[in-house]
């Protein structure tokens, strides 16, 4: 029995929950989810919505830069990374990565358009893993879309297991002024269990009051709930360490077990089929997060949306109480830009009302850059009820409602005309307490919050799933290990 916890999640009622609607559903980074996007496409409307959007109209926009290589295997992984100790294949990757960011510089010059890129992102992977000569040149070759000293945000993610103080005033140097920590837990347990150890105090001797000064901006850790071995207990633990450690804002993400996907999760069952003893199951990890969520907000965060949380001064909690938070495949952001422009492999851009994914492989995404292609492998234009609902969505996520003004003055519609079918879908949601349906908005109740995707489901015409189904229709990327 779990215990230890402020508020948790009543077992009866999580049981009829999901019996009702099901324990799955898409996280809503995008609307509709990628797995609707038309594939086998060329980098025509990618091109045309460049032109579109940037020609006239200097709509402000974040810059996302994948880096897929990492040293080590982390067995919960669901990212699109690649696995090798040769850093051959990183400087092969950086060479092609240059050239996309070459075509892309070229054929903004060439048709006048300015991107105005108000942030730049570097993900992974591990970016840790580029040394510092490369670094420079790839901060310079950026510096040819966006100069650095005039962005908002530069962040990059760190793993802590690969750097020093002196990477770290490195990186300051080179104008991040934000840096995200890839964390997970600080249980050694659980660090075992997963194949990624690094204790605190790597984390604690990277961050004395010099270094921290340095990023502006702040620091973020990314935490994950689900783990094996983890519990209330050790949950609990491991907030009280995040406190210590004072980070500005933290994510915490539920982990995706779908070893039928990802197969190298299997190591996380000590070598047998099926799912794992020590892995929590659902209702272990609703109440594992509650944990989480009690000691945090105890401890001063703000809950920003779904599984993010902020200092109250932080430029994120700053966002949720004006309303111009946002919410992309970077996660809870300050909204200060809509689009993204994805660079390298697998990367995601959203232009205006349209979508684009790069290609997963890397012999199809370095063929396209070779012949002087944008590296489309998928694409979505949205059309007017699209945009509508993932507006709807996007607010149920953030803000856990939505007023039917906001929407009606926006799209010109009557919404509880347009939504009638939704909002008596709703009602059985309001049954169990997890909605409250008003004249004038839907508002998610604090026992809601943890379901919040289900309450988004329901305006999602895209959505396939039962409420039995173990499908999400996430794509998970191959993992390649050298």
């Amino acid at each position: 029995m779990l215990q230890g916890n402020k508020a948790s999640v009543a077992e009866g009622q999580l049981l009829k929950i999901t019996k009702a609607y099901g324990t799955t559903g898409f996280m809503y980074t995008q609307y509709p989810h990628k797995r609707f996007w038309k594939t086998g496409v060329t980098d025509k409307l990618f091109k045309e919505s460049l032109i579109e959007r940037y020609s006239s109209d200097s709509h402000p926009s974040i810059l996302y830069v994948h880096i897929p290589y990492c040293e080590q295997l982390c067995w919960f992984c669901t990212c699109h990374v690649s696995i090798t100790q040769s850093y051959k294949k990183v400087r092969k990757y950086l060479h092609r990565l240059d050239k996309e960011i070459n075509h892309l510089v070229e054929f903004c010059k060439s048709n006048n358009l300015k991107l105005n890129i108000r942030e730049i992102h570097l993900g992974g992977g591990s970016p840790t893993y580029v040394n510092e000569e490369d670094f420079i040149v790839l901060v310079e070759k950026l510096n040819q879309l966006a100069p650095i000293s005039g962005l908002e945000e530069f962040a990059i993610e760190i793993d802590p297991r690969g750097v020093d103080r002196s990477r770290m005033h490195f990186y300051a140097d080179q104008g991040i002024n934000r840096i995200s920590f890839g964390v997970q837990d600080f249980d050694l347990k659980v660090q075992k269990a997963i194949n990624r150890v690094q204790p605190s105090y790597l984390i604690s001797n990277l961050l004395p009051p010099d270094i921290r000064s340095k990023f502006k901006n702040g620091i973020s850790f990314d935490m994950l709930v689900g783990l094996p071995h983890q519990t209330i207990e050790t949950m609990t633990e491991t907030c009280k360490i995040i406190m210590e450690l004072d980070p500005d804002r933290v994510c915490m993400n539920y982990i995706h077990y779908s070893p039928e996907f990802v197969k190298h999760q299997t190591l996380m069952c000590d070598g047998k089929n099926g799912r794992p003893s020590s892995l929590p199951d659902f209702l272990e990890r609703k109440n594992i997060f509650i944990a989480a969520l009690n000691t945090l907000t105890g401890g001063g965060y703000v809950r920003t949306g779904y599984d993010h949380f902020a200092k109250p001064d932080d430029a994120n909690a700053i966002a949720l109480a004006s309303g111009t938070m946002g919410w992309n495949e970077l996660g809870a952001t300050p909204g200060r830009a809509r689009d993204c422009i994805g660079i390298g492999i697998s990367s995601i851009s959203t232009i205006g009302n349209r979508y684009f994914k790069s290609y997963y492989e890397l012999v199809d995404w370095g063929k396209a850059i070779e012949n002087y292609l944008f590296p489309i492998y998928s694409e979505h234009a949205l059309v007017f009820d699209e945009i509508v609902r993932r507006e709807v969505i996007l607010s149920l996520r953030i803000f856990f409602k939505v007023d039917y003004s906001t929407i009606e003055e926006e799209f010109s519609i009557k919404f509880s005309e347009y939504f009638a079918n939704e909002i008596r879908e709703l009602k059985s949601l309001e049954d169990d307490g997890l909605v409250t349906v008003r004249d004038d908005r839907i508002v998610v109740t604090e026992f809601g919050y943890q379901f919040s995707n289900i309450v988004c489901r329901i305006f999602d015409l895209h959505y396939q799933g039962t409420a039995d189904s173990a499908d999400t229709g996430e794509r998970f990327e191959v993992m390649k290990i050298d």
